[in-house]
């Protein structure tokens, strides 16, 4: 049974994409695996047992699954909580779910529109309904979408161009190489018009409850943070909470879609809950503990930039002279500090833009 705050039921989307552009959420940067669900590889990955029925796939992000996944198994069925970066990653993981219940998959959670939390829900056939929030159904079809799109017929460019590069070079060595990426290429866009975008036909905007049997799932939608769209799945029997990209363990966030500064506040709502175990979307399972250095991160990366800003310093300056805390320094993806530093930086300014234009609107006209 469901039970919904602010709920809509939509049609499913189907259209061939290309998975080259696993860009908005995909991270490069290894992670250290955890202690407790080792990062792997989706083919090589356990389902860790988290509570009776409740399992968490904890994978490396340079794997084909680049995200974590979470099992929620009820009465009717199974609930998959992201479904990782390609079909042949939720392939995989739909066979580590044959392992531990015999149940078909009947729900599909997508805690946001990035492709490798969502690329893999083709491969669960059972699936009754796919579940996200308002936003994440407009994302994956208004920006998702669209972007693979654009670069299929970027690569189908590239084959014709590769095409005709073969027919025109009388080098026999040139030749071969040309062949072997036309190869290349052709299969990968053979490999790619399998792939099905499945944006959920449900859709809520504050809360909505599973009951199955004896179990109540809950999500909720607190606001805005890693993206517009980012769902929260919480049990209240068993006090788990699965986070999707809203909580980085031991990882400064990618932030191409965030708000950072309305993520603390989301992450506030989120502590609210009254959870003692909490899954990320990248890295191990952590306790309360681990959210709230996530939180403390984001804070703290506020108080390094407000200063620069206040000081008009400019973004060059800014990542020049500002480096990751130490505290901080061993956090994965490194690499995503600059972007953290610029997007900080961009809402900074434009927050303090908009005060200031406040300010003289409520002065009034000079006399």
């Amino acid at each position: 049974m469901l039970e919904r705050g602010s709920q809509r039921m939509q049609c499913t989307v189907w259209m061939p994409v290309l998975l080259a552009l696993c860009f908005a959420g995909t991270v490069t940067a290894r992670q250290r695996p955890s202690p407790l669900l080792p990062g792997a590889p989706a083919s090589q990955a356990n389902l860790g047992k988290l509570a009776e029925g409740v399992f968490a796939q904890i994978v490396s992000p340079d794997s084909d699954a680049a995200s974590n996944s979470c099992v929620v198994v009820l009465d009717s069925g199974a609930l998959i909580f992201d479904t990782h970066l390609t079909p042949e990653a939720g392939e995989a993981l739909l066979e580590k779910v044959k392992t531990v219940t015999a149940r078909p998959v009947r729900y599909l959670v997508n805690s946001h529109f990035h492709p490798d939390h969502t690329h893999g829900n083709q491969a669960f056939t059972t699936a009754r309904q796919i579940i996200g929030s308002s936003n994440t159904r407009r994302d994956m079809l208004q920006r998702d979408l669209p972007s693979l799109n654009r670069v299929q017929l970027i690569a189908q460019s590239q084959v014709e161009q590769l095409n005709k590069d073969l027919s025109q070079e009388p080098d026999a060595k040139k030749q071969e190489a040309l062949r072997s990426q036309l190869n290349s290429r052709q299969a990968f866009m053979h490999r790619m018009a399998a792939l099905k975008i499945l944006a959920p036909w449900m859709t809520f905007d504050d809360s909505l409850s599973i009951i199955d049997g004896g179990r109540e799932v809950q999500l909720f939608y607190f606001g805005i943070g890693h993206t517009d769209g980012d769902v929260v799945l919480y049990l209240p029997e068993e006090k788990i909470a699965f986070l999707g990209d809203i909580f980085f363990n031991d990882a400064i966030p990618n932030v191409e879609d965030a708000n950072m500064l309305e993520w603390t506040k989301t992450l506030g709502e989120v502590l609210k809950l009254d959870a003692k175990t909490y899954v990320p979307g990248h890295g191990q399972v952590g306790a309360r503990s681990d959210v709230e250095r996530f939180l403390n991160y984001l804070e703290d990366l506020k108080a390094l930039v407000e200063p620069a800003v206040a000081r008009g310093d400019t973004l060059e300056q800014l990542i020049r002279d500002l480096h990751v805390p130490p505290k901080y320094a061993s956090y994965s993806f490194q690499s995503f500090f600059p972007a953290n530093l610029q997007k900080m930086y961009t809402e900074l300014k434009t927050l303090r833009s908009s005060s200031s234009q406040e300010a003289v609107k409520k002065q009034g006209p000079l006399p």
